[in-house]
């Protein structure tokens, strides 16, 4: 039977528009060149090739009689410029915001030439006077004016004197900087005392910079400020930083239409109903994932433990699957073609979870023997055992940075270890069912043997809040992004909560769930999906925005336990009371669809000797039989 519970960067340069002359446009090794209409237009470039003389302007001459004739659209015969221009008459955006944005990518793109021509044809500027200059000075390190134009330019706030302050600190740590990089130190100590330090109150950063004093030399201080230096893009950065305090009406923010393609692009993905594929960056179609997701035939079967299988796992790089099972061992399937990699054998009872390190190098597994293990990927050897509990434990979770995690017990404790072998903190606590951390682990989710689920601030390790369900809660997941967890309920339905509001904002039903765990999941890209097994055998994938069940997939005879989604590999994993694991492709094609070869591999893969490596040691061999062809592993390709 299953597991039961007791109820107690910048972007890229866009494609030369045409041959030598317009790479020779944006490296300035040509003067002029020749329009399509017969205008010969010369070309001043800067020595940076970009065409700017830094301000921001572009340098450009026409010969042209007519800044806003036609020629260009004579290709399309019956197309006038004012027709084309009535027929935009009814736009709902600024024509000057949208032609101000277009300057910014030609800008950003190097079309010099063209840059100019479209700020006379349209009478719009992408700066004003006094902003290009602000930029020209910045990106020149003519700091003092900076200083002095800054209070005319950045936008007062609710706090003015603290915007000013946070504003012209990051001036003056740029020019602390280049003091030292010329080695200028007096200089530099002036600007930190007097200045540097009257406009924070962050004492740390202010250590920081004082330590970078000592540096002998300017490549000793690029690195220990992870600073690129005054000939770098260091000045464009301070550029960017103090953008955000400048008005978006006066200086448009940096690469603001490549933004805008990014938001338009996520706004795809997160309607898309089955969104289980990166999208394609192209911008003349929307995005769309496949109609059909999740094969309705299975694709893969693994069969190698002797007993029922409670829970499964994708490795963070997607080179492995893990599989705990009743049979006291965790299997690791190569993900390459699905065999046996390892086989950790230790454990003295039945081994209920595990976790992967986020490097993918370790594992923590755990069950009820009250005992966790910490496992070698690469060996299949245990490192270290923790005792601590003193009764099941029912989760555990890294920390974050491989070398902490965190476990919770039915013996109302919650521990956060050391992979050393040491407890680093203890927290009284309910009852535990199950543990959810966030990514950035600064959200710790506990859901009791009652039901409620305990927010903590792992930063801290203090209470946050607590979120009551009308029945005991069986499992719970957290979304990618953490603003989401889903919750299984002994009832027979998920729930969905919205963290920030602390509301329940959705529920999914349809499953057949009774007195066993069964571990819910978040699936997809960014998480927009819910998976969820069920007593029938059968796995239950719902949209998570809409509620909408999508499919229904049958690949087990018995109860699905858990289930594990890889982005890498575009797939999900159940693990099964019939003591099998399945894989399901979210498409055709998808990275973890079969190879070829893997098909056509005899069904047993691992002979008692090949058995014998994946052990840990030669005494762990004994524990696996191979009476049958059931006790091996083997793969069903369909």
């Amino acid at each position: 039977m299953a597991l039961p519970l007791d109820n107690s960067s910048p972007p890229a340069n866009g494609a030369a528009h045409g041959g030598e002359s317009a790479f020779a446009r944006r490296n300035g090794t040509i003067d002029s060149s020749t329009t399509e209409d017969g205008c010969s237009r010369s070309l001043s470039l800067s020595e940076n090739g970009n065409g700017s003389d830094g301000s921001g302007h572009f340098s450009a001459k026409s010969s042209s009689s007519d800044s806003r004739d036609s020629g260009s659209l004579r290709r399309y015969p019956g197309l006038s410029q004012e027709t084309n221009r009535t027929s935009l008459r009814d736009s709902q955006f600024s024509e000057e915001q949208v032609v101000r944005l277009m300057l910014q990518e030609l800008r950003d793109r190097g079309f010099a030439d063209t840059f100019e021509l479209l700020q006379r044809e349209s009478g719009h500027t992408l700066e004003d006077e006094a902003i290009a200059q602000f930029r020209g000075n910045v990106l020149a390190g003519k700091w003092i004016d900076v200083e002095k134009a800054m209070s005319s330019i950045i936008a007062p706030g609710a706090d003015s004197e603290k915007t000013q302050h946070a504003a012209l600190f990051i001036v003056k740590r740029q020019q602390f900087l280049e003091f030292l990089e010329a080695r200028k130190l007096k200089q530099a100590l002036v600007i930190l005392q007097n200045e540097l330090s009257m406009l924070t109150d962050d004492i740390p950063q202010l250590h920081r910079l004082s330590s970078l004093l000592m540096c002998p030399s300017a490549a000793e201080l690029h690195s220990a400020a992870d600073w690129d230096g005054s000939s770098g893009r260091s000045r464009y950065l301070v550029l960017e930083a103090l953008q955000k305090y400048i008005l978006p009406g006066k200086m448009v923010p940096v690469h603001r239409m490549e933004t805008l393609y990014s938001q338009a692009i996520m706004h795809q993905c997160g309607t898309c109903e089955r969104h289980v594929r990166s999208a394609d960056k192209n911008l003349y179609i929307d995005h769309k994932c496949p109609e059909s997701i999740f094969p309705l035939e299975l694709q893969i079967s693994l069969k190698g433990h002797k007993d029922e299988v409670w829970y499964v796992a994708f490795s963070p790089d997607g080179r492995y699957l893990a599989s705990a099972s009743c049979d006291k061992t965790c299997i690791l399937w190569s993900t390459e073609d699905y065999s046996i990699a390892r086989t950790l054998v230790g454990h003295e009872g039945e081994v209920s979870y595990l976790a992967w390190s986020p490097n993918s190098k370790y594992i923590v597994s755990a069950g009820s023997e009250k005992v966790l293990r910490l496992w070698d990927v690469e060996t299949g050897e245990t490192l270290q055992t923790f005792e601590g509990h003193s009764e099941t434990v029912a989760s555990c979770r890294w920390l974050g940075d491989n070398d902490k995690f965190i476990s919770g017990g039915m013996d109302q404790k919650i521990i956060i270890w050391s992979t050393k072998g040491n407890v680093i903190k203890q927290i009284a606590s309910p009852r535990v069912h199950d543990l959810a951390v966030s990514v950035d682990s600064s959200l710790l989710l506990v859901a009791d043997d009652k039901s409620s689920i305990h927010m903590y601030d792992l930063a801290t390790l203090t209470f946050i809040d607590k979120l009551d369900e009308p029945s005991i809660i069986m499992s719970l997941a957290l979304s990618p992004d953490a603003r989401f967890c889903i919750t299984e309920l002994r009832s027979g339905v998920l729930h969905m909560w919205d963290l920030e509001a602390r509301t329940r904002i959705r529920e999914f039903s349809g499953h057949k769930q009774g007195k066993y765990v069964i571990r819910c999941a978040f699936a997809g890209l960014d998480g927009l999906l819910v998976v969820e097994g069920s007593e029938t055998g059968q796995l239950f994938v719902w949209n998570r925005n809409t509620g909408r069940l999508l499919t229904r997939l049958d690949g087990h005879t018995k109860t699905i336990n858990g289930c594990s989604w890889s982005d890498k590999l575009a797939a999900l994993a159940t693990a099964s009371d019939d003591k099998t694991i399945s894989v399901w492709p979210a498409y055709h094609g998808a990275p973890s669809c079969v190879p070829d070869s893997a098909k056509h591999k005899a069904d047993t893969l691992a002979s008692s000797s090949s058995v014998s490596r994946s052990m840990a040691s030669s005494s762990a061999v004994a524990n696996v039989s191979d009476d049958n062809d059931d006790d091996q592993s083997m793969l069903a390709a369909v």
